[in-house]
């Protein structure tokens, strides 16, 4: 056997899996560069806010993954950057409209179920409408920048690298692994919110692999986040925003409901996750 076959395709390609190495390289060269960057940005701003340093950070991974995505598919593919799942703008309002609406109805289903057996209330947070909806937009932002380089890094490039290298079904687990494992380091993280995470990345990647597109797992990310904000209740073991209102989880269930992590860390998320996961799979 030729020794360049391992290396190449038979059209003179790189092989998926060297082409996935490649991005790795260039990932965390350009890593170093822009957070050097964004740290030294925030040791000037004494006293950052959680919100300001989490944009920062967002800004400067959403930077490196994109610049990294950019020299793959311009040097090694050939291709513009809307070929990592970009394209077809027709289709992506409606894609990114009905992710949107997935996440409000999971993360609707989440808190209602929650609420209906105890395992929640809501009171009054203290913080007037006003202060929330001045604050609002920039937190609408920053999460939009969060999931934007997340859906780059964990559905873009490297994701379907690995599923031209090995399989549809390699490629979501191995994925979804390092997506839930990431989350592990969060405030308050358990073993069932690195699983749910795990299940959140399952259930995104099908989103791409359904439409070959970033459009709808976009929409369902962003939509998921930002509904649980709205409802007052924590995102990922982080509270991003005080609304008037908040979710109060009881000290008797955090199985249930999460604790302190919110509904990614509890039992009722796990079921909605998996019920979502099998609908997309059904659904052609």
């Amino acid at each position: 056997m030729d020794r360049s076959q391992y290396f190449l395709l038979p059209d003179g390609r790189l092989r998926a899996g060297w082409r996935l190495l490649l991005f790795v390289v260039f990932f965390l060269m350009l890593v170093m560069v822009f957070d050097s960057v964004a740290f030294a940005f925030l040791r000037q701003l004494a006293g950052a806010s959680q919100m300001t340093v989490l944009g920062v950070v967002s800004v400067s991974h959403l930077a490196t993954v994109s610049a990294a995505t950019w020299l793959m598919l311009h040097l090694i593919e050939h291709q513009p950057f809307q070929a990592v799942g970009l394209a077809r703008p027709r289709e992506s309002l409606g894609e990114v409209a009905l992710g949107m609406a997935g996440g409000i109805t999971l993360v609707g289903t989440v808190t209602v179920v929650e609420w209906a057996v105890g395992s929640i209330h809501f009171q009054s947070s203290g913080t007037s409408a006003a202060s929330t909806l001045i604050s609002l937009p920039v937190i609408t932002g920053v999460m939009a920048l969060a999931i934007t380089w997340e859906e780059l890094a964990f559905r873009g490039y490297p994701f379907q690298r690995l599923v031209e290298g090995t399989n549809p079904v390699i490629a979501v687990l191995i994925s979804s692994l390092i997506f839930g494992g990431l989350h592990a380091a969060n405030p308050y993280a358990t073993l069932l919110s690195t699983v749910n995470t795990m299940l959140a990345g399952v259930l995104l990647s099908i989103a791409y692999l359904k439409t070959r597109a970033l459009w709808l797992p976009l929409g369902f990310h962003f939509s998921w986040n930002w509904t649980l904000a709205f409802v007052g209740l924590p995102v990922s073991g982080m509270e991003v925003i005080k609304m008037p209102w908040q979710a109060v989880p009881s000290p008797d269930h955090i199985w249930l409901h999460g604790g302190s992590y919110g509904p990614e860390g509890g039992l009722v998320a796990t079921v909605v996750l998996v019920a979502g996961c099998i609908y997309l799979i059904q659904k052609k």
